[in-house]
């Protein structure tokens, strides 16, 4: 059962919340936190007035393939950090998010996607709006050497962060716009964007290219060069002359930046030589601590203990789950990507697969698996992925 016109209340404030958790995802702030838990307890409220129970639990059958997948990745964190003689508060904070702040979101969105509470193209212009403020940030910061939002110093010549944590986290979210964006001025008319927005749309790609690019996060860059590299691969018979002038003109204006900036030169000759920042000794070092405990793992974020000192993180989401849960906690992670790529199959969805590699790739560089930003924006790219209305088109 659908409620349509009786919602008029529940609409806007849940649409607020959602803007607002959106909005906040990169700065990872209060807002972010309140948001989430609103958002909870709105839900809860709404099925509870609504007496929405049985709708809800139809809806879970509909979805039970992906909810025991996700299932079997808890079970396994709950094993490890059981097992585990080095775990802390920590370790159990984060299966305990991973429950309410990424799966519990995903199924209140789903959920209230099939109550026409909002659309894709809302959520979509919502991550927009997010990365473009802080794509605009970042210039900012570029300028003056601060950024407007928190006041962290930054300049072109250590890499733009915006009021993100660091310019990784930055880079990340620069690339999905630029990469979001690259597909709507690729094919905005089967799309049926108008073209009024694609001035817009074309504008803000400029402001993520560039903000990606003086992020100097490696890593970012090779998401952004792996999702047009498949994307073109997938499409190459749409690929007119029409389509091939666009795509000259955002090589070309990438191809200048490099060549009117040393930094970003050095940047990139270091890509190319290999130079890992020590990732290639914390993967080693990684994997000798994995053969110790290999079928359940160390536990969660328990790295800081057993690895090296000073080091944020592994850098690598393959040796992470290994290290964190064993081999039990692989093959969870596993089933969950092989359930992804075959609804996106099913979806025949191009930007859906070129993103799904992008992300894989990213995160074998950067970006825990246990990370706030990573896991929220891989939240909503599930979400695109698994929500479904009868006789939609890609942005209902």
């Amino acid at each position: 059962m659908i409620i349509k016109n009786k919602d008029i209340f529940f609409k806007p404030i849940f649409n607020s919340l959602l803007f607002v958790w959106i909005l906040f995802i990169p700065m990872k702030t209060s807002f972010y936190q309140i948001s989430y838990i609103l958002m909870i307890i709105f839900f809860l409220i709404y099925i509870s007035k609504k007496k929405l129970f049985i709708d809800f639990i139809n809806m879970l059958n509909n979805y039970r393939s992906i909810l025991i997948s996700f299932i079997l990745i808890i079970l396994s964190m709950t094993i490890s950090n059981s097992l585990s003689d080095i775990t802390t508060k920590s370790s159990w904070a984060v299966e305990f998010h991973y429950v309410f702040r990424y799966l519990f979101i995903f199924i209140i969105l789903l959920f209230l996607y099939q109550q026409n509470f909002f659309t894709k193209k809302f959520i979509l212009v919502s991550i927009l709006i997010s990365i473009f403020i802080q794509s605009a940030d970042g210039i900012y910061q570029a300028i003056f050497g601060i950024d407007f939002i928190k006041g962290q110093s930054g300049n072109l010549s250590t890499g733009l962060t915006g009021a993100t944590f660091n310019r990784n986290i930055f880079g990340m979210f620069m690339a999905i716009g630029a990469s979001i964006t690259i597909y709507i001025l690729l094919f905005y008319e089967k799309l049926e964007i108008q073209k009024d927005n694609i001035i817009i749309i074309f504008f803000s790609m400029l402001l993520f290219l560039c903000s990606i690019l003086f992020s100097y996060s490696r890593a970012s860059w090779l998401f952004l060069a792996t999702f047009v590299f498949l994307l073109l691969a997938i499409s190459y018979k749409k690929v007119d002359k029409k389509l091939f002038l666009k795509i000259s003109v955002i090589i070309v204006l990438i191809i200048l930046l490099f060549l009117l900036n040393n930094n970003l030169l050095s940047r990139f000759d270091s890509l190319i030589k290999l130079e890992s920042s020590h990732r290639f000794e914390i993967w080693l070092q990684s994997i000798e601590l994995i053969k110790e405990k290999f079928f359940f793992g160390h536990g969660l974020l328990t790295y800081k203990t057993i690895g090296i000192k000073n080091i944020a993180g592994i850098h690598n989401s393959i040796i992470e789950l290994f290290l964190y849960l064993g081999l039990f906690g692989f093959i969870a992670y596993t089933y969950i990507l092989w359930l992804v790529l075959k609804q996106i199959k099913l979806n025949r969805s191009s930007i859906q697969f070129a993103l799904f590699f992008s992300f894989l790739v990213i995160t074998q560089f950067d970006h825990s698996l246990m990370g706030i930003t990573t896991l929220s924006s891989l939240t909503l790219f599930a979400f695109f992925i698994f929500a479904q209305r009868k006789h939609n088109n890609a942005l209902q």
